[in-house]
């Protein structure tokens, strides 16, 4: 009996044509489509034409009787033929690659380029010959190999080049032209030169040698950065002119964005005589934090090291102590003890995103620093955007039962001492309020208290480093 009779019908007569088609399919084609794959990861299409082309005719006969539900037999013997000419081809590529690396070379490097579909023609041209050259390797005729690769890797060096001149100097001739056409010439002299000089560089550097890309395009694209920026100063100095802006507001903007990165990192600028200064504050504080930075990965393979030190150490401890059970238990326990307090600053951790909440350790105590609770100038009152970081913060202090918990407020150093001290105060009342409500924390392990500006963590003089004092902290003292 034919044998899709045999497996085919019933499953049909089951769960439908379809569905016993997609759970045949799997079984059926496996090892040829992972035969594909290992040739398409080869290049081999390229590199081993005629083998590839044989193995994909057998594969897509193979498909077209499984979608007509064709005889099972005779699909797997085609799938067969198929899987061993694809290994056969991934097998080829390795060896017709050697025996043209500069042919090959140039076809990556001009596809790379985008010349497929800026230089059609020409990349046609090279690719036929390259094709031949490959066809003959992979059936070991030596006759014309050489000829047919040299014709390929010249064409495709053309398509390359031809590609870069579609591709990226007309690009930059006509942004040159946006920047004309705005005046650039004269109202930004020097990129608008910059650009042409670099654009003509390149164009000369091709010229000069045509198989050497990496000057041109790095000449190119600088040629395009100066063209770009031509374009935006003449297109700045005519809103100027037309008094749609003033210099001045210029200049501000550009201050703007500087202040932005200087807050980033906690700094105060000002620009009394112009840029210099903030820059250099900048630069300051980035140097600091590299070397900070460096200073705590050193600590950190020391801790590392150290910890490899103390886990042997233990171990060691364990061997001899052996039947010594209980200072072996107290040990144990020591470490279990170590390992569940881990595991629930982890727990904690994951509960926040960076810019929510920071989990702090320090001593026996945990901080839950609330980065994410600000409050507006002169407020106390929580918002309604307050409530999914609270009931985060709920969930941390579940982990805690019984535990004290101190409520921290904070403000920033903006008005008097004493304001900010009763702010501070009412700030933490609040959150206590709100925890206690809506969590069911007992309220003799909870504790309100304000500290004013008096435990500043960032700066005063930059407007968010006094967003970020406006702060609450909760200090929980776990029972580990």
């Amino acid at each position: 009996m034919d044998i899709k009779r045999i497996i085919w019908l019933p499953l049909i007569m089951l769960i439908g044509a379809a569905h016993a088609m997609d759970n045949l399919r799997g079984p059926v084609f496996d090892d040829a489509q992972a035969a594909l794959k290992r040739a398409n990861d080869a290049d081999a299409a390229v590199l081993s034409p005629d083998t590839y082309a044989k193995a994909a005719q057998n594969y897509q006969r193979a498909e077209s009787l499984f979608a007509d539900g064709g005889n099972l037999e005779r699909i797997t013997r085609l799938l067969a033929e198929a899987q061993g000419q694809f290994d056969a081809a991934a097998g080829n590529s390795a060896r017709v690659r050697n025996a043209l690396q500069a042919a090959y070379q140039a076809r990556l490097d001009a596809k790379s380029a985008g010349a497929a579909d800026s230089a059609g023609k020409v990349w046609t041209e090279a690719s036929d010959s390259f094709y031949e050259a490959a066809r003959r390797v992979e059936a070991e005729r030596k006759r014309g190999v050489e000829r047919y690769a040299e014709k390929a890797e010249k064409g495709y060096r053309e398509a390359e080049l031809a590609a870069i001149e579609v591709t990226l100097f007309q690009r930059i001739e006509k942004q040159i032209q946006a920047a004309r056409e705005l005046d650039a010439d004269d109202e930004a002299p020097v990129s608008y030169k910059n650009a042409v000089d670099l654009l003509n560089e390149a164009k000369a550097e091709l010229a000069r040698d045509r198989y050497d890309t990496d000057r041109p395009r790095d000449l190119a694209r600088r040629a395009l950065h100066n063209a770009m920026h031509a374009t935006y100063v003449a297109s700045l100095w005519e809103r100027v002119d037309d008094n749609k802006i003033s210099f001045e507001q210029v200049l501000l903007d550009w201050e703007a964005e500087i202040v932005s990165t200087a807050d980033t990192l906690d700094l105060a600028v000002h620009f009394d005589e112009g840029p210099t200064a903030a820059n250099q504050a900048i630069r300051n504080a980035v140097n600091t934090l590299k070397q900070e930075l460096a200073t705590v990965r050193t600590q950190h393979a020391d801790a590392q090291s150290h910890i490899a030190l103390l886990d042997g150490e233990v171990a060691r401890l364990q061997e001899e102590l052996g039947g010594q059970s209980q200072a072996r238990e107290r040990l144990n326990q020591e470490l279990a003890r170590r390992e569940r307090q881990k595991e629930q600053i982890t727990r904690i951790e994951g509960l926040f995103q960076p810019h929510e909440a920071l989990v702090l350790r320090s001593k026996e105590r945990l901080i839950l620093r609330m980065v994410g609770l600000n409050f507006a100038v002169g407020k106390w009152q929580l918002e309604a955007q307050h409530d999914l970081l609270l009931s985060k913060v709920l969930q941390a202090l579940s982990m805690f039962p019984e535990v004290p918990v101190i409520v921290e407020g904070h403000t920033d150093s903006f008005g008097a001492d004493a304001s900010n001290l009763a702010l501070s105060n009412q700030r933490a009342q609040e959150v206590l309020g709100y925890l206690l409500k809506n969590g069911g924390v007992s309220p003799g392990n909870l504790t309100a208290v304000g500290y004013g500006e008096t435990a500043p963590i960032a700066n005063n003089e930059t407007e968010d480093g006094r967003r970020r004092n406006r702060r609450i902290d909760l200090v929980i003292y776990p029972n580990w």
